[in-house]
């Protein structure tokens, strides 16, 4: 790697008003204004031409993630690319999303789409929808009910907590429902097909646009098990680690219960951080830091080999999160601390799909 190092990089996060959205983006995470009632995404790292995210503070104030990445690729990285893999949002929904679909890789249809979420905050009672349960229904059975009204008769629906965690492998059928407040991590893409909006129409009496055909030919229709995720934890000296999705996308692991100053390497590779609950004090060698309250997301940049974070209280957490490989960083070091290789390829999501 050649270049200096590049500091770890804020972001001013880039929020979009839903149809569906709500106010926890600022009741909950400080995000928007105060009598914000209808924002449902804030889209925290971006390198989409739509809304690219802005650096906030530091040497890089105002430039846009995009300009960063095309003039520094490799520190910034790790190695040469022509966009950034990942794209990382915090979504309120006071209504429910639509029913929906993302194509996989190599689709002629659009951009790859695997995703995950996090649930930051959940009112009494939320769920989620992922997946299907046909019931001996065939392919073409199924798809029929979930492009109309009785679509409730082949959706699987999940409790959603605080803290739970669910994969969703890219042809999944999902939607989030009211009351929750997600984090999401997911492939570079934009790339969505509606089957169902359960009846919506904007103030004109206008429906939004339905993508039926396309939908349906990148669907998967099996009934699978894994889509929530559950963790496995690592405990370190100065803290405890939760791993919680593991995929060649993506992992993130929950950095948590903090007993002292704890150091994160980077191992060449750019590291996101994105503070779930309570604040900490990011600091590196050149000497200078940078506070991260709930909410903040900050790229730790390849070219710089090590940060030391110091939480702000005992509660304090933040997700983490890189392409990893899966052998050397994920299998091996999981299984050196005792885990099975069952509970190990359950981080990967469903059995039987192929990313």
């Amino acid at each position: 790697m050649t270049g200096s190092p590049l500091p770890p990089l804020k972001f001013k996060p880039v929020l979009l008003p839903k149809p569906w959205g709500g106010n926890a983006l600022w009741k909950v995470l400080g995000k928007g204004e105060v009598g914000d009632k209808n924002m449902g995404e804030s889209w925290e790292l971006s390198d989409r031409d739509e809304a690219s995210t802005v650096v906030k503070g530091g040497a890089f104030d105002g430039t846009s993630f995009s300009a960063i990445l095309s003039g520094h690729s490799r520190e910034l990285s790790g190695k040469l690319l022509s966009a950034f893999p990942l794209l990382y949002k915090f979504i309120c929904a006071r209504e429910k999303l639509s029913v929906q679909v993302h194509p996989g890789a190599n689709s002629p249809l659009g951009e790859a789409k695997t995703e995950c979420w996090y649930v930051v905050d959940a009112e009494p009672g939320a769920e989620l929808i992922v997946g299907v349960a046909p019931q001996g229904r065939n392919r073409e059975e199924t798809l029929a009910l979930l492009k109309s009204s009785r679509c409730e008769e082949v959706l699987r629906r999940w409790p959603a907590r605080k803290g739970d965690v669910f994969f969703i492998p890219a042809g999944t059928v999902h939607a989030i429902t009211e009351g929750l407040l997600l984090y999401e991590v997911q492939q570079n893409s934009d790339t969505t097909f509606r089957l169902y909006d359960w009846g919506r129409v904007d103030s004109q009496g206008k429906s939004r646009t339905l993508h039926l055909e396309e939908a349906s030919e990148v669907a998967d229709i099996e009934q699978r098990e894994g889509y929530n995720i559950q963790s496995v934890q690592v405990n370190r000296e100065s803290h405890t680690e939760d791993y919680l999705v593991a995929c060649p996308y993506f992992a993130l692991v929950k950095w948590h219960d903090f007993q002292s100053r704890a150091s994160l390497v980077t191992r060449g590779k750019f590291r996101v951080l994105s503070v779930v609950v309570g604040s900490f004090k990011l600091m590196w060698d050149s000497g200078e830091s940078m506070s991260l309250n709930l909410g903040d997301t900050v790229l730790i940049p390849a070219s710089l080999e090590s940060v030391q974070l110091e939480s702000h209280s005992p509660d304090s957490e933040f997700i983490l999160s890189w392409v990893p490989d899966m052998e050397d960083e994920i299998r091996v070091p999981l299984k050196q601390a005792g885990f099975e290789d069952v509970a190990i390829k359950a981080l990967s999501g469903p059995v039987g799909i192929r990313l």
